[in-house]
């Protein structure tokens, strides 16, 4: 691997791992309350095996955390919401020392924040392969990961975009901004150290002599807004991004496979699994049917403001209705 690619890596994880390593402050028990109502629907003196959840501090964890609770209750089990845990390490730690029993991770998050390795791969299954096995001596298991990659994103208006027949990828954005004339939004962060526009410049070809770039804060929402608005003509923000969804903004192919993966994945502690055969079965159908475009749709609904048990509750009515388990 190259030294240009490595800075990139660090340059990526560092914008991309901050939203994982913030901490929200907000106690959520209208959403704990809600969710832990459906082990009080079961019949009285009926013996549900207890499974702890974690819950992030976003709202894709909370969407997450909340899908995890009710395909468990629907399979007779008992879910119990552990609500504000933070990001990957606060998760990693709460589900290690057995205070929960399932969370959902992201690969590239783990392997840099909860391991402290260097250079996340862009490879989903080299991603994915490498947390799990790092893992085995944690007493935690990845399971089934699903099909979506919160990694991050460069993103545009679908009326921005060439004819479906000719190339969509970053080479064609990159062609796009090196001519100069439009306008990328991105956090500072990105736009200044060497290992970020700088490298994926070298890897796209892109001329930064003539790319004009507009450094915005951390928070990706204000780079969606000024890309939708026309302002920008391309915004940096995560791939599951319900912001982007809802703002009408499309994210442009990483065709060289760039960007760290981070891959959408239960994670459940060990010796549960063993005692529990069940756990396993009832979220690998989970993160079969739930893939990047799918989880930003679901998080476009969480944005707007719906609450995450209803979100889970359509979900899983739509994708695995109870006929096909």
């Amino acid at each position: 691997m190259s030294r240009r690619r490595l800075s990139l890596f660090a340059a990526m994880s560092r914008r991309r791992l901050s939203a994982f390593a913030a901490v929200s402050r907000r106690r959520l028990p209208a959403f704990a309350a809600a969710l832990t109502l459906l082990a009080a629907c079961s019949p009285a003196g009926d013996a549900r095996e207890r499974i702890r959840v974690g819950v992030g501090s976003t709202h894709e964890q909370r969407v997450l955390a909340a899908v995890t609770a009710l395909a468990l209750d629907r399979a007779g089990m008992d879910p119990e919401l552990r609500t504000d845990l933070g990001g990957t390490v606060g998760l990693r730690r709460e589900a290690i020392g057995g205070g929960i029993d399932v969370f959902w991770d992201y690969t590239g998050a783990a392997w840099a924040l909860g391991m402290g390795q260097q250079a996340p791969p862009a490879d989903p299954g080299e991603s994915y392969e490498r947390v799990r096995r790092a893992d085995e001596g944690s007493g935690l298991t990845w399971l089934q990961p699903s099909g979506a990659n919160a990694t991050l994103a460069l993103f545009v208006r679908t009326a921005d975009l060439p004819p479906e027949n000719r190339p969509r990828g970053l080479a064609w954005l990159g062609a796009v901004l090196s001519r100069g004339g439009q306008r990328l939004c991105a956090d500072s962060d990105f736009l200044r150290r060497r290992g970020g526009l700088e490298a994926l410049a070298a890897a796209y070809g892109m001329d930064l002599e003539r790319v004009a770039a507009t450094a915005v804060p951390a928070t990706e929402a204000t780079a969606i807004k000024r890309a939708a608005s026309g302002r920008c003509f391309a915004a940096l923000a995560t791939a599951t991004s319900g912001e982007a969804r809802r703002a009408g903004l499309v994210p442009v192919a990483d065709e060289l496979g760039v960007f760290p993966a981070f891959i959408v994945s239960p994670v459940a502690r060990s010796d549960r699994v063993a005692d529990v055969a069940e756990l396993a079965d009832v979220l690998e159908p989970v993160a079969r049917v739930l893939d990047t475009d799918t989880l930003a749709g679901l998080n476009a609904r969480a944005e707007a403001g719906e609450r995450p048990e209803e979100i889970a509750a359509d979900f899983l009515a739509a994708a695995l209705p109870r006929t096909r388990q």
